[in-house]
């Protein structure tokens, strides 16, 4: 039979779990134990010296003090009439599945083109920036930096071929969404680099790691931005940050930052 808690008294609990002898009166708890009897005459002694009950003195200054306040980053509130309907989200979305269904097939069947340019290394932004959009694109970050440099003949950005990014691997395309975000904030939207970020979303694999989650997330908060900058619902920019905002919620399920 089991004994109850009630039957179990305070001396059983505290009872003496290994047989020692008594404290000795020239006892000295400064000197190390030189043998296993004195090293539990050493625990006996530290233990005796513990309260039975402890407290802790509170700064209730302290308890009063507010703690910082980390604002939450919404999303810009798309002007009447600029976000996409419900019905044009879901053909952006069914697009965008069909496309990324076809990269699927293309990675599991080992038959991805080879690429027609030769790809920078995966460190190397300012080569990558000149395959995305010229030199005219580094003249003009380098202009905003205010340095002076010699004007080359012009070079033309590639297009997003699938030959192009489906060779590229996924740390690269995460690379690639960090410099195209620097170069968003830096000089703004352009219609190229909508494809680069349509094209570069439809590449990457889900499900996807913190940074890049955060990096999409980053990106579409400032697309929101410049819609919301807009002069017109028809401005030809529109178009192409509708289509990033709704996928980045939509397909990658980002959903408070959705339009409707």
């Amino acid at each position: 039979m089991m004994a109850s808690d009630s039957d179990i008294s305070d001396d059983a609990l505290l009872s003496q779990a290994l047989p020692t002898t008594r404290i000795p009166d020239n006892f000295n708890p400064s000197l190390p134990p030189t043998s296993a009897e004195e090293y539990l005459q050493h625990v006996v002694w530290e233990a005796r010296q513990c309260k039975e009950v402890v407290t802790v003195d509170v700064d209730r200054k302290k308890l009063k003090k507010p703690g910082s306040i980390i604002k939450k980053q919404v999303k810009a509130t798309a002007p009447y009439g600029y976000a996409p309907s419900s019905e044009t989200q879901q053909e952006l979305l069914a697009a965008f599945s069909k496309l990324r269904a076809q990269i699927a097939n293309l990675r599991s069947s080992k038959q991805i083109p080879k690429s027609p340019v030769s790809l920078p290394g995966l460190k190397n932004h300012q080569e990558w920036c000149k395959l995305c959009f010229g030199n005219s694109f580094q003249l003009a970050l380098l202009k905003k930096a205010n340095r002076d440099t010699t004007q080359p003949p012009l070079v033309e950005g590639q297009e997003p071929l699938l030959s192009i990014v489906l060779n590229i691997q996924q740390r690269g395309l995460q690379n690639l969404l960090e410099w195209h975000a620097q170069w968003l904030e830096v000089l703004g939207f352009s219609e190229a680099q909508g494809r680069w970020f349509y094209a570069l979303l439809a590449c990457l694999e889900k499900p996807l790691i913190p940074e890049s989650c955060s990096q999409i997330r980053h990106i579409a908060r400032m697309c929101a931005q410049i819609r919301s900058s807009l002069t017109s619902p028809e401005h030809p920019f529109l178009p192409h940050l509708n289509v990033i905002i709704c996928i980045v919620a939509r397909y990658f399920n980002q959903e408070d930052l959705a339009d409707g």
